[in-house]
C-alpha cells in the first residue's frame, strides 16, 4: 500500500480507535520535518535477503578442504575471495562491502540461527521475524521495540514525522506492533495531493479548499475532531515531505535496480529529517536451487554495491554514524550442492551489521563442515544475540522486555549513553 492522502486520512479516522499513537503521530508531522536532520536519532536499515541465502559462498571458508569437497562444481577457490582474515574471505562480487570491511564498518557474524532449525521459508521467516523460536507471537521484535521507542521519544519529546517505514510490497511480521501502524511508502511523491497539471492553480484552490473544510469540522466529537486535526496536519506535512523529495542530492552513486533506488530512497528520508527508527526492505532472488554461483553473484553484487553506496551518501551528508544496517535471511542452505550446480535449504547461516558506529570483524568462529546436524551447519550465535546486542547497545532499550528472555550480548555496535 503506497502512501496517498485520501489513505493516510482513513488509516488516521481509523486510528481513533485502535492506534491513537497514529493520531498523534500526524499532530507531530509538521514539527518534526521542521527539525531537520541535524536532531536525527538512530536508525536501524532492515534488509532481508529473500529466499534462504548461501552463506557458505557469501562469506567463504576458503582454507577448509571440505567446502571444496562438498561444492566441486560451485566452490568459490581461494585465489577469488576478498579475503576477511586467515580463513574467510567474502564472495569476489562483494567488493563494496569488502571495501567498508576493511575501514572497520562491517561485522560478519558467523554461524547465526536458532535450536532446532526450521526449512521452511514461511515459518523460518516468522522465527526471525517475531523473535520467537518456540512458538505463535501476535508481534514483531521490532514491532515490540518501536513501542518501546515511541514511549522513550514522548519522555523525551522526541518528535518524528514517522515511526518506522517499510518499504516492501507487504508489512512484514517484524513490524507489526500493539501501539504503532507502521506505514508502507514507496516513493514520498505519492505523499503529494494529486490535481490535473494542466490546471496551474489547481492545487492550490483545493487544498484551501480542504483547509476550509477541515477548519470548519462540527466539534464535540472525538473521531470527528480527530479527523479535523489528521487533515490539517497532513496537509501541512505533505507539503514538507514534499520539500525532501526536492532538496535532496544523492552525494553516492548508486547502481541500478531495486535495491539501489530503496536505499536512495531511505537516505532521502533520513537525510531529509523523517527520523523514522527503523527502515524495512529486502532483496529477492536468493532460492539457489539451480545454477547458484552465477545467481547468486548477481544479487551480492547489487547487494553489497548498494549498501556501500548508502553508507557512502550518509557519510557525505555528516550522517553516518547515527545509522546502521542489519543484512539476514531466513536461513543457510546446506553444505553439500545439489545435483543441479545449487543448493538445498539449510540452517545456520552469516549475519551482517554494517555502519560507522559498527565495531568491524569477524565475530565467532566459522561452523565445522564435517560436524553437521542432518547436513546442516550448527549454529554458533543465536540470532536473538544479535537482536539484543542492537536493542540494548544501538537503541537503548531492555531487550529482555521485548524478547522475553535474557540472551549474551555481542558488542557489534557503539554502546547507546543517555
Amino acid at each position: 500500500m503506497k502512501i496517498t492522502r485520501r489513505k493516510l486520512l482513513i488509516e488516521a479516522a481509523r486510528a481513533g480507535t485502535i492506534y491513537l499513537s497514529a493520531g498523534e503521530l500526524l499532530k507531530l508531522a509538521a514539527l518534526a520535518a521542521d527539525r531537520g536532520p541535524a536532531t536525527a536519532p538512530r536508525a536501524l536499515v532492515v534488509i532481508w535477503l529473500s529466499g534462504g541465502n548461501d552463506g557458505l559462498n557469501m562469506v567463504v571458508p576458503y582454507t577448509d578442504s571440505a567446502y571444496l569437497a562438498a561444492r566441486p562444481a560451485i566452490a568459490i577457490k581461494a585465489g577469488e575471495v576478498l579475503k576477511l582474515n586467515d580463513k574467510v574471505g567474502f564472495n569476489p562480487a562483494m567488493t563494496g562491502l569488502s571495501r567498508m570491511f576493511s575501514e572497520g564498518h562491517v561485522a560478519v557474524c558467523q554461524a547465526v540461527g536458532y535450536p532446532h532449525a526450521n526449512r521452511s521459508h514461511f515459518h523460518s521467516r516468522d522465527i526471525w521475524e517475531t523473535g520467537n523460536p518456540d512458538g505463535f507471537v501476535s508481534s514483531g521484535w521490532l514491532g515490540r521495540a518501536l513501542d518501546s521507542l515511541d514511549s522513550q521519544a514522548r519522555s523525551r519529546q522526541v518528535a518524528s514525522i514517522l515511526p518506522a517505514v517499510n518499504l516492501d510490497p507487504v508489512l512484514p511480521k517484524s513490524l507489526v506492533s500493539h501501539h504503532i501502524a507502521v506505514p508502507t511508502v514507496n516513493n514520498l511523491a505519492d505523499f503529494d495531493f494529486r490535481t490535473d497539471p494542466k490546471f496551474a492553480g489547481d492545487r492550490n484552490t483545493q487544498l484551501a479548499a480542504l483547509n476550509d473544510i477541515y477548519q470548519n469540522f462540527s466539534l464535540g466529537r472525538p473521531h470527528v475532531e480527530l479527523l479535523r486535526e489528521a487533515g490539517l496536519a497532513a496537509n501541512k506535512a505533505s507539503d514538507k515531505l514534499l520539500k525532501i523529495v526536492h532538496g535532496y542530492k544523492a552525494a553516492a552513486n548508486y547502481p541500478g535496480g531495486g535495491l539501489g533506488d530503496a536505499l536512495r530512497f531511505v537516505s532521502q528520508m533520513i537525510c531529509g529529517g523523517v527520523n523514522a527508527r527503523v527502515y524495512n526492505l529486502s532483496l529477492g532472488g536468493f532460492d539457489t536451487h539451480i545454477n547458484q554461483k552465477p545467481g547468486q553473484a548477481n544479487q551480492l553484487r547489487q547487494l553489497s554495491d548498494a549498501v556501500a553506496a548508502f553508507h557512502n551518501d550518509l557519510a557525505a551528508h555528516h550522517l553516518d554514524k547515527s545509522v546502521i544496517t542489519l543484512i539476514y535471511s531466513e536461513f543457510g542452505r546446506r553444505v553439500a550442492e545439489n545435483g543441479s550446480q545449487g543448493t538445498d535449504h539449510g540452517a545456520a547461516a552469516p549475519v551482517i551489521v554494517v555502519g560507522k558506529s559498527v565495531s568491524g570483524g569477524v565475530y565467532g568462529e566459522h561452523a565445522s563442515l564435517t560436524n553437521l546436524d542432518e547436513g546442516d551447519l550448527k549454529y554458533a550465535i543465536d540470532y536473538r544475540q544479535i537482536y539484543a546486542s542492537i536493542l540494548e547497545r544501538w537503541f537503548g532499550l531492555d531487550a529482555h522486555e521485548i524478547l522475553g528472555k535474557n540472551f549474551e550480548q555481542i558488542a557489534l555496535v557503539e554502546k547507546y549513553k543517555t
